[in-house]
């Protein structure tokens, strides 16, 4: 199993060639979306390695009949609802979302509160709305 450390690690890796890209080319933003969605993977990965579901999501929705879900049912927008979630009942989950945006984003916000304040906003705001467990 992989520790905090690691993902940080790789996390951190990833936001310096993020911070790296010119944002030049379309295969620039390409690359800065990959990097972003890695960073995002590592985080779901660490999730479900520790069995944090929200509502069954994701590992007891992978065990439905394909039927029973849209076709694009696991989408990035489902996981990062599936992350802000999990953020506010569990600190490792929040530790790991703040570090990934300090590093992706560094002037974003200016506190790890100020962060979680926002998460918990776009979770109220109904933002996800379209993407319910």
């Amino acid at each position: 199993m992989i520790s905090i450390e690691e993902i940080k690690q790789q996390i951190k890796d990833l936001a310096d060639q993020h911070q790296a890209t010119e944002e030049e080319s379309l295969d620039d933003f390409k690359d800065i979306d990959w990097m972003e969605y890695q960073a995002t993977r590592l985080i779901v990965s660490y999730a479900e390695s520790r069995g944090y579901l929200v509502e069954g999501f994701p590992t007891e929705k992978r065990l439905l009949p394909e039927e029973e879900l849209d076709d694009d049912y696991f989408c990035s927008e489902r996981y990062q609802h599936y992350l802000d979630r999990l953020a506010l009942d569990h600190p490792d989950i929040a530790d790991l979302l703040w570090y990934s945006v300090q590093h992706f984003w560094p002037e974003q916000y200016q506190s790890k509160e100020q962060f979680m304040d926002a998460n918990q906003g776009f979770l109220e705001s109904g933002i996800y709305e379209d993407f319910p467990f």
